[in-house]
């Protein structure tokens, strides 16, 4: 708008100027040629405006206009002045030679501007698409070029936070760790005039990283416990045969035979354990088929809602209404609901409520969200490795067992948890595509 308003003030400047120096002209008495030499020369004002203003075209017709207006009146002052027409003449064919070369001027200006607006709009574009975040240091001055790197960098830090040496590395922020990679920042001659920095948010790679030992760590683990387990279990079972024969003889005695409950007991929980340890170690084959997970959540909460009566706890469903499909195990997800909500019962007090729902987004969600005491930070991180339990009659791998299992279906869990406000398992699971369901 106002790149209009400023042609329109030229466009008047111009025809404004062409009557007035050609009234000046007609106006002027023949005889005072001096003056008419000197309103010849200021046509090359307005002409010259015109060409640079709107090209070669609008300032060569413009000169044409000028010269067939002028030229009768410089016949006229021939006439009376003895004036020469042939000069007059060739400077208005010099007029034109002057509109056409700064028109031409003119242009290649504006096309030489054009593509470099179009460029920097271009490299501009670029840059705010670009995932990583681009800095610059000029002038011991950080300059944020693009919007990643303002949404990285908050609150922006000091340049001595910044790594001071060219190649790559790791900073830590507020918001998590950068991968950073310093260069130096060269102008058209070659000369060193600052840095160039590039930001990358490392989180999400150092989570797979992380799911990667751990995953590696569980999968030795595993063959370790299965070895054990079978070697374990027959010794075992001859624990438990000798204390069975033993209790039955001392079924006289009281005292005595209160210590082979004991024994029993514990031989029956470390079986429970070795049966853990042998499903983690050779887990079974799935028997994947498309479930509507809806109605297996509806079906889960009636079965469980007996169980959490007892403890007083009320179970509270919400389904999302799209109706999500899954192609899944149904006895492993069905195990994978059990595991999570008996953990959650079980830190769950009576009067509270367990949330249980499923939500779709890019993946499906299931939560599972109780009102406990939650789980301190601190062994967050350890929650879904073997054998890590809070409780003292647990055996650490209802967890494991479901972390295994959701990987197992190409999906991911995580536990958002703290101590004043309860427990979340977030079970993410594939979408079964569109039409798959039949």
């Amino acid at each position: 708008m106002v790149k209009v308003v400023q042609q329109r003030h030229w466009l008047w400047f111009v025809l404004s100027s062409e009557l007035i120096i050609t009234a000046l002209h007609y106006l002027t008495s023949a005889h005072l040629l001096p003056y008419h030499s000197i309103y010849r020369s200021l046509y090359y004002v307005p002409v010259g405006v015109a060409a640079v203003m709107w090209g070669r075209t609008f300032g060569l017709g413009l000169a044409l206009v000028t010269a067939l207006v002028y030229l009768p009146h410089a016949h006229w002052l021939d006439a009376h002045a003895s004036n020469s027409l042939l000069d007059n003449t060739l400077e208005m064919a010099t007029l034109i030679v002057v509109a056409g070369l700064l028109g031409s001027l003119a242009e290649r200006e504006q096309q030489a501007h054009s593509r470099a607006e179009g460029l920097r709009v271009y490299i501009h574009d670029v840059l705010a698409s670009l995932p990583v975040g681009v800095a610059t240091i000029e002038q011991q001055q950080l300059k944020l070029q693009n919007p990643t790197a303002q949404h990285l960098l908050q609150p922006t830090p000091s340049l001595a936070q910044l790594p001071q040496t060219n190649g790559y590395s790791e900073m830590q922020l507020a918001e998590g760790a950068l991968a950073v990679r310093r260069s130096d920042l060269h102008n058209v001659e070659g000369q060193p005039i600052g840095a160039v920095l590039v930001f990358e948010d490392i989180r999400e790679q150092q989570a797979i990283a992380e799911r990667i030992r751990q995953a590696e760590r569980m999968a030795a683990l595993g063959q370790l416990a299965g070895g054990l387990a079978h070697e374990a279990r027959n010794p075992l079972g001859i624990v438990r045969a000798t204390s069975q024969l033993l209790g039955h003889k001392l079924a006289q005695q009281p005292q005595l035979a209160h210590y082979t409950s004991v024994i029993n007991s514990e031989v029956d929980r470390l079986d429970r354990l070795i049966s853990s340890l042998l499903n983690y170690a050779q887990p079974q084959a799935l028997q994947r088929q498309p479930l509507a997970i809806n109605q297996l959540l509806a079906e889960f909460v009636a079965t469980c809602e007996p169980l959490a009566a007892e403890h007083g706890v009320a179970l509270q469903l919400r389904l999302d209404p799209s109706e999500p499909w899954i192609e899944a195990d149904r006895d492993a997800i069905w195990q994978m609901l059990l595991n999570l909500s008996l953990n959650a019962l079980q830190a769950s007090q009576a009067g509270q409520t367990i949330a249980i729902k499923s939500l779709v987004a890019d993946q499906l969600e299931i939560h599972v969200q109780d009102q406990g005491i939650g789980i301190d930070l601190a062994i967050r991180e350890r929650i879904f490795d073997p054998f890590f339990t809070t409780r003292d009659d647990g055996t650490g791998m209802g967890l494991a067992l479901v972390a295994r299992s959701v990987a197992e279906h190409g999906g991911t869990i995580s536990l958002e948890a703290t101590p004043t406000q309860g427990s979340l398992a977030r079970l993410r699971l594939p979408l079964l595509r569109q039409g798959a369901q039949a």
